[in-house]
């Protein structure tokens, strides 16, 4: 309960109430990460490339293209329920103390600001994927920094070692961290950092005539109208672009399905239809040229390859496409061009190579494709996604000339004996390595434990027909 605390200095009747501070900004900050990780968890999962693309994530060549609110989102957007609980915990530390010296309405724009200055830099220097409220933090930090030297008159003495040379700790040992581990975006951090802290320079903390601990009345807070806008306008860019894209994936999967049906006209059609429904989305040109590229249609097949590398211009599977459509047209030196464009991005790690060979696969550069699965198991011999995939390419090669069954059969083993045989597409896969080998009931042998862990899998059905069929069960 508030309690009126006389001020003898002042007029006979004059009270100045203390009262709790509520930090009303962080907690709706706070709110909205977690309500927006939530959606991404039922959209598919908030560690899916795809629905953090979806969201907004902050990436360089969907920014170029026009998607400027990729500035905004990212900073609402977790990967993983441990990167949401870091960040949280951080914001919750520091956001109301920074918001008690600015008031909601500064604090607001201060932390979108250095929030969409952070996406800015990352997208700047690199054309990774990312997201995180950690840039928006940093940002908070830096303005930390700044208002403890120049406006340390407003900040509360219980807060005052926070403040300046207090915060310096914090920011020196998580950009150390940022550097020393693998994936974080430290651009993302300086981006934030450097923002919060000539914000501050430029925008003070607003008057306080009875000093820090006892305010006659809030502070005018209608600079809120500005972060509040510029987050609204980029959330309902954000959900424009999601229903889109959503209705652009259903598309292409249909189209998939479509295809692997031997319907290629009907595939086409949908294919077509995603490309002129979102004439940014370099996605449908993808398929497009993959269909042409079946078909033979090189010409066809280079011209959509090329559009999608217009859209975005560090696309892998587009270069690999052009590779593998400048083979087929017999033009081996474009195609080399464009492979080292692809492959020249390499990360050097067993995870990178997998990735790699995994596009190589789907244009049918199977070359390249077993090259780089067997580098990854040279590099990381208990990565069972590379055992499984190479396997998958040596019992299912279209090209008779990459067909090795014994191969396939020992790393198809080696990726179930590495998940414990609780990986039903592994499973899977050894299944069809049997099968490959002649080993017909011990494909149906195998493909039923597949069957036990993913009952409803159309695609395990289907092999096991085909396996029974041939083992005459």
């Amino acid at each position: 309960m508030d309690q009126p605390l006389p001020i003898p200095s002042l007029p006979p009747g004059v009270v100045v109430v203390r009262r709790r501070y509520w930090p009303l900004a962080t907690f709706i900050i706070l709110a909205m990460n977690v309500v927006i990780f939530l959606l991404m968890a039922f959209a598919g999962g908030s560690t899916n490339p795809d629905v953090l693309l979806d969201f907004g994530a902050s990436y360089a060549p969907y920014f170029h293209r026009g998607e400027y609110w990729r500035m905004v989102m990212p900073m609402f957007l977790h990967i993983g329920w441990m990167h949401l609980l870091v960040n949280s915990y951080a914001l919750f530390v520091l956001g109301p103390v920074l918001e008690r010296v600015y008031g909601y309405g500064r604090y607001a724009s201060l932390y979108v600001a250095a929030g969409m200055g952070s996406s800015l830099l990352s997208m700047k220097l690199s054309n990774n994927i990312a997201a995180g409220a950690s840039g928006a933090i940093f940002g908070v930090a830096g303005a930390m920094l700044v208002a403890g030297y120049l406006h340390r008159e407003v900040v509360p003495p219980r807060w005052g070692r926070a403040f300046g040379r207090g915060i310096l700790p914090f920011i020196v040992l998580n950009l150390a961290l940022g550097w020393s581990v693998k994936g974080i975006d430290n651009w993302g951090h300086l981006g934030g950092l450097l923002s919060g802290m000539l914000l501050a320079a430029v925008m003070p903390p607003p008057g306080h005539d009875e000093g820090p601990e006892a305010v006659q009345g809030e502070p005018l807070q209608v600079m809120v109208i500005v972060p509040l806008a510029v987050v609204a306008l980029a959330m309902s860019a954000m959900v424009n672009h999601y229903r889109l894209s959503r209705d652009v994936t259903r598309l292409l999967l249909e189209g998939e399905r479509l295809r692997g049906q031997r319907q290629a006209a009907q595939a086409l059609e949908r294919f077509r239809e995603a490309a002129r429904r979102a004439p940014h989305d370099e996605r449908p040109h993808l398929e497009l040229g993959s269909l042409y590229l079946e078909q033979k249609r090189q010409g066809e097949a280079i011209q959509e390859y090329n559009e999608a590398l217009r859209l975005s211009p560090d696309s892998a599977p587009a270069q690999l496409g052009l590779a593998a459509a400048y083979r087929q047209k017999g033009d081996l030196a474009r195609s080399q061009q464009f492979l080292e464009a692809a492959l020249g991005k390499d990360p050097g790690t067993a995870e990178g190579h997998t990735a790699l060979a995994d596009l190589c696969a789907e244009q049918k550069l199977y070359q390249e494709a077993v090259h780089h699965y067997q580098e990854a198991v040279r590099l990381k011999p208990d990565l069972a996604t590379a055992h499984n995939n190479l396997a998958w390419l040596w019992a299912t090669s279209e090209d008779t000339k990459y067909r090795n069954p014994r191969g396939a059969l020992e790393h198809a083993l080696r990726a179930v004996e590495l998940s414990h045989w609780k990986e039903p597409a592994y499973i899977d896969t050894l299944a069809e390595a049997h099968y490959a080998n002649r080993n017909f009931a011990e494909a149906v042998k195998v493909q039923t434990k597949a069957l036990q862990l993913d009952p409803d899998n159309p695609q395990f059905q289907e092999h096991m027909a085909r396996y029974r069929q041939a083992a005459g069960v």
